[in-house]
């Protein structure tokens, strides 16, 4: 098992291609269910992972995690077939807890890992209590003074203000109207704009993203996929979800395009922006997550 720490959190299943030499490919597949917990009740929410080919080895993640089910347990299944025969695996049990544990615990661990994963135990946490969700098993409960010693001070945490419309375009089509952090599924912004004289289809809009990430790389992405904001209004969003854990605190340049052609002046904003003026547990569940993300910063490089 690994994990994949970005916008959302994932768990990648590694089988050596040797493993399954023989087997029929399109016939591999992990079936993973996730032992969720909502509204006082136990639930299984089945997903069917698909292997992607890579060096000597099968990777399967699993994608969807929120910060909330870091301790639900996802018990894994391998089923594949050979001469028309179907085979399965053993079952594997395993949690986003799970890898954090082992590694505070593991002697040969960077201390810097070892924070990281202390400051995801903590926004999982957080989480939970904002979502009241499994609030009675708190998913940093066993952690040791010798792991809490780990932790980044969240209560010196700070937000910066990007925030920003450019004077960049005379007469815009698109008029904005805010932005917002969503942290119910993967950590993501949403860009809010009223259609203002566009008469054309909405499908057919979309949003041009810039940033530098982490490596110092110029991106470029195009989000597609509109949402409907308030209809009656003619008021729609964008969400952008792309950002790494430790490019949270990263400047995003968007504008909305009808093709190639540019509607709306460009919006300069940075995520943390969103936790200025915040009170109560969403102010510490910000905290938490902006700590885990300069923690993954300085982990990552």
């Amino acid at each position: 098992h690994s994990l994949n720490l970005a916008s959302d959190i994932s768990i990648n299943y590694a089988i050596g291609r040797s493993t399954l030499a023989g087997y029929d490919l399109d016939s591999i597949y992990i079936l993973a269910e996730i032992d969720s917990y909502k509204d006082g009740k136990y639930s299984l929410k089945e997903v069917k992972l698909l292997p992607v080919e890579n060096g000597s080895y099968y990777y399967f993640t699993l994608t969807g995690l929120t910060a909330v089910n870091m301790g639900d347990v996802v018990s894994a299944q391998l089923h594949m077939e050979k001469d028309g025969q179907p085979y399965v695996s053993k079952v594997d049990t395993y949690s986003i807890a799970t890898y954090a544990y082992a590694q505070l615990n593991k002697a040969s661990a960077k201390d810097s890992l070892k924070a990281l994963c202390a400051d995801l135990l903590r926004y999982g946490k957080e989480a939970q209590i904002f979502k009241s969700y499994r609030t009675d098993s708190l998913v940093d409960a066993a952690m040791t003074e010798a792991h809490k010693a780990y932790l980044s001070d969240a209560d010196a945490v700070t937000f910066a203000t990007n925030n920003e419309t450019l004077n960049d375009l005379d007469n815009p089509t698109i008029k904005w109207l805010g932005k917002s952090l969503n942290l119910e599924s993967k950590i993501s912004v949403k860009y809010i704009f009223e259609l203002g004289s566009y008469s054309g289809d909405p499908a057919e809009l979309s949003m041009k993203v810039r940033y530098v990430n982490r490596s110092g790389a110029s991106v470029e992405k195009t989000v597609t996929g509109i949402e409907v904001y308030d209809a009656a209004k003619n008021r729609y969003s964008f969400s952008f979800d792309g950002l790494q854990a430790a490019e949270l605190r990263t400047v995003v340049e968007v504008a909305v395009y009808h093709g190639e052609t540019r509607l709306s002046q460009t919006v300069r904003y940075g995520a943390d922006t969103y936790a200025n003026n915040k009170t109560g547990q969403l102010l510490v569940l910000c905290k938490a997550l902006f700590a885990y993300s300069d923690t993954a910063k300085a982990f990552f490089g």
